[in-house]
Order: structure tokens, then sequence, then C-alpha cells
């Protein structure tokens, strides 16, 4: 009886369960100079070739993000002025997004994109407009923007902080406060959060050393933890967070080239499981920085992976096997395995052929 238990054990211990989560579809955002159509959608099944499903025309789709349950796409249009937008998508019966609407960004040059689920709120840093806009919706339609932060602020290079540059919104784990990374001013704006998802406009500056240039920003799942990338200085600052107050406990290099004094770090992300820290080099170094995440969340340096020119945003896939990095000059997504053991990347050679790629964002191929 006992060896028939066995053998029945091993073999249902042994059986994959059935998921659909081991196939996503990749959104790939680009710039749109040379004639692309702004967002590519690609099937992502492990180390099968991607295979391209469809795209939508959407003018410089530079940022982007979901819902909760990935039934809308709200995308940027980083363009100047009137140009300047953030367009609303909905996910139809053939599960492929289709356009509702857009609203003007009311800053110039918005390149992050943000949502809140609690309010169903939308964000948007507008880069050259040194300011954030918000967005309530209905049913999932952008409405006109209800508010607009604008900052204020410079610092000391002389030619990339002459004017506040809102870059990106990271909104905390529990949804109560936002974040807002000013390049220009060397700050980073700390809004509490309404219910109805409006910020509250006298916020706290959370000041940044002279010259670095805060781009990205990323927190734990917890939120008592977050991780900065500093485009001009090359660096990463590790903060503890208690009680929303922020602590610098590390810095750390990213961009290790000594070529220019001014770099060009762009962006940085945690492994799913916690365990890895990842940052992007450009213009200086064409290149990822590996950490690895210490029990008190220090960061320890592994190494460089070289990559393909101008890496400006990357992605781990949900599984965190692999490593999704889009190289703007190169006009390719570039797929690396990821060792969780060593944190060592290797290229699958794999790439996806797109023009000016300069944002990833995964989702389930079939979410239930």
């Amino acid at each position: 009886m006992f060896p028939i238990l066995s053998i029945l054990l091993s073999a249902f211990i042994n059986v994959s369960p059935i998921s659909d989560t081991t196939t996503y579809q990749l959104f790939i955002g680009s710039y749109t100079s040379q004639g692309n159509p702004g967002i590519e959608v690609y099937q992502i099944n492990g180390t099968q070739p991607a295979s391209l499903l469809y795209s939508l025309k959407n003018t410089n789709a530079s940022f982007y993000t979901f819902n909760q349950d990935q039934s809308f796409l709200y995308v940027a249009s980083e363009d100047m002025d009137s140009k300047a937008l953030v367009n609303a998508y909905q996910k139809n019966k053939e599960g492929k997004f289709e356009f509702i609407n857009s609203a003007g960004s009311m800053g110039s040059a918005p390149c992050y994109v943000a949502f809140r689920n609690k309010s169903k709120t939308v964000y948007s840093a507008n880069y050259m407009g040194g300011s954030m806009s918000v967005f309530k919706t209905s049913n999932g339609k952008l409405l006109p923007a209800s508010q607009l932060i604008q900052y204020k602020g410079s610092s000391i290079h002389p030619e990339r902080q002459q004017g506040p540059h809102a870059h990106m919104i990271a909104i905390a784990p529990d949804e109560s406060y936002l974040l807002v990374t000013d390049l220009g001013s060397d700050k980073i704006y700390q809004h509490s959060i309404n219910e109805d998802g409006l910020v509250n406009e006298n916020y706290n500056p959370i000041a940044i050393t002279a010259g670095n240039g805060p781009r990205h920003i990323v927190f734990t799942p917890k939120g008592n933890r977050a991780y900065l990338i500093n485009e001009l200085s090359g660096a990463i600052d590790v903060f503890d967070i208690e009680n929303k107050k922020f602590t610098k406990i590390q810095t750390i290099t990213s961009d290790t080239t000594t070529l220019s004094k001014t770099k060009g770090s762009a962006d940085i992300h945690l492994s799913p499981n916690g365990k890895w820290l990842i940052s992007s080099n450009r213009v200086t170094s064409n290149d990822l920085a590996i950490f690895k995440v210490g029990a008190k969340g220090l960061l320890s340096p592994v190494g460089h992976q070289t990559v393909a020119t101008r890496p400006r945003n990357f992605s781990f896939d949900p599984s965190g096997n692999f490593v999704y990095v889009a190289s703007q000059d190169d006009n390719k997504v570039q797929i690396f395995s990821f060792n969780s053991s060593t944190g060592k990347l290797t290229n699958t050679n794999n790439d996806i052929k797109v023009m000016s790629p300069v944002c990833l964002k995964f989702i389930p191929r079939n979410p239930r």
C-alpha cells in the first residue's frame, strides 16, 4: 500500500498546474519620428520568438500604464503644447485595446503616466512643463484635467537644471501619497492623495544632492523602502521610509564610467522576488548595473551587462526569469535570461525589432 501511495503522491506532485500566466502580452511604446505606430503588442512565451499581435497609433508613446485589471490603458503623447496629450484605450471583446478619448496634459512633454486604483485617477508628469496633471475618469474615459501642479526651482547643472523637469510619478503601495521626481530642481515632491484622487498641493519636498538629477524611483511592495536612480550623477540613493518620512541610508554608483562627469542613467527596477535591483545607464555607458539587495535593503554591486545603444527603459518579465531592454538608438528590444541565484544576465539573441523603443509593460495574455 505504501509504495503505491508513494507513486501516486509523486505523480500528483510532478503534475504542472494548468496556467495561462506563462504567456504574456508585451506592450512596446516608442517615439514615432520614423513612421512607426507608437505601440506594438507582442505575444511572449518563455524562450519562444516574440510574435506581433497588433499595433496602436499613438504619437510618441513614451510611457503608459494600465488600471488594476488591465481593462484600460493610459498613454502619454510626449509632445509640446496643445499636442501634449494623455490618451485612453479600452480592451474590447477580442482582447485588443481600442481608442476611447484624449485629454490635454496642460504641460509640455508628458513623459510618465500613473494610475491610482482606489480613485481611478490618472497622473501625468510633464517634463518640459515642469508640472503634474491630475485626471479623473468616468467608465475609463479621461475627463479634462482637474489639477495642474506647477513646480518651480533650478539647480547647479548649467544646461539640464535651469528649471523644473518633472520626470516620474510613483504612487506609494498603500496609495496614500505619491512622489514626483524633479530632475531640474534636485527635489522629490511628496503629495498626500485625497479620497477622490486629487492631491494636496502643499507638498513635502525631499532634497536630493545638488547636481544629481533624480529620474526614476521604485518602492518595495511594503512601501518601507525606495530606490532612486539619479540621471546626471549616475548614482542610486536608497531610502528607508517610516511614517512616510524618507531617510537616505545609502548612495551607490550605477554608472561607473569616468568619461564624463555628467551621466545618463535612466531606469531602475526590483526583481519580482525583491532580491535583486537593476538600473540602466545610457549616453556615457550602454549597460545595466546589477545589485544584490541585502536583508536591510542595502545594495551590493554584482556587475554590469553591456547592452545595445541607449537603454532607456527595461523590465523584468513577470516570472523574473528574463529581462527585456529597450535600446532606443539601436531600434530593438533585447531579451536576456536572468539567473536569480547569481544575478547573471545572458543574451538570448532573440531581439525584437522596433523603431525607437522607450517603454515596456507586460500583462497576462488571457487574464482572468
